[in-house]
């Protein structure tokens, strides 16, 4: 017997509120009162914030997308962010509504957003042998000191999150340094 999207919606408002989704309390870093919480999306909620970055009418070029980007970030957000004392009620109203916030603040929610969300799946699994193969590729051989903005921000946070796991992981040293280093037995 297949459940209507009423009940869907009410059984997740119900798993959020038991703690048993996670639902991420945030402030504004421009005014740390005004606060609300961050839900995870549906899947159909995701798909239509797709949906509305791709009926952007723009170049298909790195300008084009970073505009669909930044679109689709306000719609997740407009979408995930809810009041705190009732969270079946949107806080913002839609997309327009988020982008009028300054920039880092949209940048900060976003992140709480993401990194809730990585929370609730920390998983690889996802990536198959080949492209996991093709990301480490991509790390060892990307010029990292080219990175700007964007770039170098994502990069600095991602090297963050896991600077505690690589110095706790025995990694070989430079070829030039190991002879010196190995014990003789």
């Amino acid at each position: 017997m297949a459940r209507s999207a009423e009940e869907v919606r009410q059984k997740r408002i119900e798993k959020i509120r038991a703690g048993q989704m996670a639902g991420e309390p945030v402030a504004l870093l421009s005014d740390p009162e005004e606060r609300m919480i961050l839900v995870p999306l549906t899947q159909n909620e995701l798909m239509n914030t797709l949906s509305m970055a791709a009926l952007l009418m723009l170049e298909d070029n790195m300008a084009g997308q970073a505009a669909r980007d930044e679109l689709q970030r306000t719609e997740i957000l407009a979408v995930s962010a809810r009041e705190s004392s009732d969270l079946e009620k949107r806080y913002y109203q839609d997309g327009k509504a988020v982008g009028e916030l300054e920039a880092h603040d949209i940048n900060h929610l976003f992140d709480t957003y993401l990194e809730m969300v990585a929370e609730q799946n920390p998983s690889i699994m996802g990536l198959s042998e080949e492209d996991f193969d093709d990301l480490k590729k991509a790390l060892q051989t990307m010029r990292w000191a080219e990175l700007s903005g964007p770039q170098w921000y994502a990069a600095q946070r991602f090297l963050n999150s896991i600077r505690s796991v690589l110095l706790t992981v025995n990694v070989p040293g430079s070829s030039s340094t190991k002879p010196s280093t190995e014990s003789k037995s």
